[in-house]
């Protein structure tokens, strides 16, 4: 008798289901047993019934977060319209400790959605440049660049976001190294005036000039970056005043840079055809991809980000396009000309191939045939990432390789106890450069490496070859000319 009771309370057991309703009414118990329910990216998000303005966020890594909503006017970019959206502000993680309960959560959302609808003049005269470079970083780079208002405009590339982003996050929010973090942060002494704290941690109303000058003197010994760090705090202060989020005056507006050293510097006429005839030897089978892009930077002259992105035919999405910096023609053995698109001055470049930059184009071509190469036909890039063909080379993809053909070639110099490279990517652009003006002038110099001007050509690429000063008899026609002007007299 009792096993019969047993066995009819084993079939009566459902196991619980799982709770799908976006909205019900919030216990602790329902709170616990809440699973993700997703896509895997978004978090999943649950209503209270009991108390509006409340919603809990599952997230796909197991972790449950309190939210205080309320709806707020926004513009929404895809539909070109302001609406009113659900407008969402952390509270705290469910089950951080005790007095962080369903209980206190229901009792801040007043609060917290007060700090949502509050008006923006007066909310952010309390918020620290910290959470204004956060509030940069999630929409900064959604519209056109500040630079564009009287101009074109253009939106950021995809580059420039991640260098600003890089900055913001390593020098701003202090996200870098230890050493970063205590440069930046440490008590320092500056115009007789001590800083004790980073500047994301002073509010917007108490930074002035003499903060911004503060952090670029904690930056001193690294100028260049100093510079950018300096710039990137302008351009977020002049972004925060045009979208009504700060209209206080720009603090960084009349600081001035450090000087930048211009480095002017070619490689000499026998290093260019020793490595060009190592590029073209029987090495080139061995490591194709980096000797051909060593070669056309030298041939070419192009910026690293315009030749790791080239493709062997043109996209046919715009997503493919965007994600490339170029292609070559259908036809490019014939038509000998090579499209970058979106190049650093906005414009896209038609690169003329001249007839060595062909041939080793054509080797790169027959080598994705061999054995040893043939993971690279599927790919759709002259230079393809090893382990994900879907994707080209980057700025890292080729640094020991560099390393190793400087050493091999002998083009290794050693300053103190350092070992610098002779030949790098960047040079190879301004020897193409130099060699181009001493050719051709600076015109044809300037449209070749695509300048926005010939004064950026001059000031920072153009060397001279020494050469040209290997003048025998300057004085000679001259003297001839008297001669022959006192003998006719």
């Amino acid at each position: 008798m009792n096993d019969q009771i047993i066995q009819k309370k084993k079939r009566e057991y459902q196991k619980r289901q799982s709770i799908t309703e976006r909205s019900f009414v919030f216990t602790k118990e329902l709170l616990t047993r809440l699973e993700y329910q997703g896509n895997g990216v978004a978090p999943d998000k649950r209503f209270d019934k009991k108390s509006e303005g409340l919603s809990f966020f599952i997230y796909p890594s197991g972790k449950k977060t309190f939210f205080a909503f309320a709806k707020k006017e926004m513009f929404n970019k895809k539909k070109g319209k302001t609406e009113k959206n659900n407008f969402y502000k952390k509270m705290f993680n469910f089950g951080d400790a005790a007095e962080k309960s369903l209980d206190s959560a229901r009792s801040s959302v007043p609060a917290s959605v007060a700090a949502i609808l509050v008006p923006t003049a007066i909310a952010k005269e309390e918020k620290t440049f910290g959470s204004l470079v956060k509030r940069f970083l999630e929409n900064g780079f959604k519209g056109y660049r500040l630079a564009d208002k009287n101009s074109e405009k253009y939106e950021y590339k995809k580059s420039t976001i991640k260098k600003y982003t890089k900055i913001a996050n390593t020098y701003l929010l202090l996200k870098g190294s230890s050493a970063i973090q205590e440069k930046l942060s440490k008590t320092v002494e500056y115009n007789e005036v001590m800083s004790m704290k980073p500047l994301k941690d002073y509010t917007l109303k108490e930074i002035g000039p003499w903060h911004i000058e503060c952090v670029q003197h904690r930056l001193k010994e690294t100028k260049v970056v100093a510079n950018d760090v300096v710039r990137l705090i302008s351009i977020i202060y002049s972004w925060s005043y045009q979208h009504n989020h700060w209209k206080g005056v720009n603090p960084a507006y009349s600081i001035g840079k450090f000087p930048e050293r211009k480095i002017k510097a070619r490689l000499s006429d026998t290093d260019v055809d020793l490595i060009l005839d190592h590029c073209e030897s029987k090495a080139f089978d061995f490591n194709p991809r980096f000797l051909c892009i060593v070669a056309l930077f030298l041939l070419l002259g192009k910026r690293v980000v315009e030749l790791v992105g080239v493709r062997w035919s043109e996209p046919y999405t715009q997503t493919e396009k965007e994600e490339c910096s170029g292609w070559l023609y259908a036809n490019w053995k014939k038509e000998k000309y090579l499209h970058l698109r979106d190049t650093k001055n906005r414009k896209d470049e038609e690169v003329y191939l001249d007839s060595r930059s062909i041939a080793i184009l054509e080797r790169l071509e027959r080598s994705r045939f061999t054995n040893a190469n043939d993971w690279a036909v599927k790919s759709p890039y002259l230079f393809p990432q090893r382990y994900n063909v879907n994707k080209h080379a980057n700025d890292n993809s080729f640094v020991k390789h560099l390393y190793a053909l400087n050493k091999k070639l002998g083009l290794q110099i050693t300053v103190g106890e350092t070992v610098k490279n002779k030949l790098s990517f960047k040079l190879c652009r301004k020897t193409f450069g130099s060699q181009t003006a001493d050719k051709h002038g600076l015109e044809i110099a300037s449209r070749k490496l695509n300048h926005s001007s010939t004064k950026v050509t001059k000031d920072h690429y153009i060397v001279p070859n020494d050469k040209a000063l290997e003048i025998e008899n300057v004085y000679e026609s001259n003297v001839e000319s008297i001669e022959r002007f006192k003998k006719v007299k």
